[in-house]
């Protein structure tokens, strides 16, 4: 015989359910399901009143729930908020449309110094133009050659 004392029946079965409990609650914390009694008994395949009944799975339960809605709200944490993103992308935004403000005002100014070049270059195209019509008008007279 071994040094080990034989369990009773109703020490087995509350071995047996505390393992069931135990792994339903592995089974919850890997899912997306909350971990609540009535989800544990459900997996556990025990009635909620055995659990009610017995503090030390309701305690297991309930330290569960409390680690879980701890990991759950340092996750929340991590992760930035829906309004902190939207409002970095409003100010990536607005930088970008600086920077293209300032592009519009630098193709303006080249614009206008661009169509002041062109404007003298169309008088100076007049001017030689008239020079060129009143050389034309000129009668060339022949001089005699020596």
């Amino acid at each position: 015989m071994t040094n080990e004392k034989k369990l009773t029946l109703a020490e087995q079965n509350r071995l047996r359910t505390t393992e069931k409990v135990i792994e339903a609650l592995e089974k919850l914390k890997k899912g997306k399901d909350p971990i609540t009694i009535k989800s544990v008994s459900e997996k556990a395949n025990i009635s909620r009143k055995t659990i009610y009944n017995r503090p030390d799975l309701k305690a297991m339960i309930e330290e569960t729930q409390s680690l879980q809605s701890d990991l759950n709200s340092s996750k929340r944490e991590e992760r930035k908020p829906k309004g902190s993103s939207q409002a970095e992308q409003i100010k990536r935004l607005r930088e970008k449309n600086k920077e293209l403000v300032e592009d519009k005002k630098m193709i303006l100014e080249q614009n206008v110094i661009l169509t002041k070049k062109v404007t003298d270059l169309q008088n100076r195209i007049a001017d030689l133009e008239d020079k060129l019509y009143s050389q034309a008008n000129l009668k060339v007279v022949n001089l005699p050659h020596k």
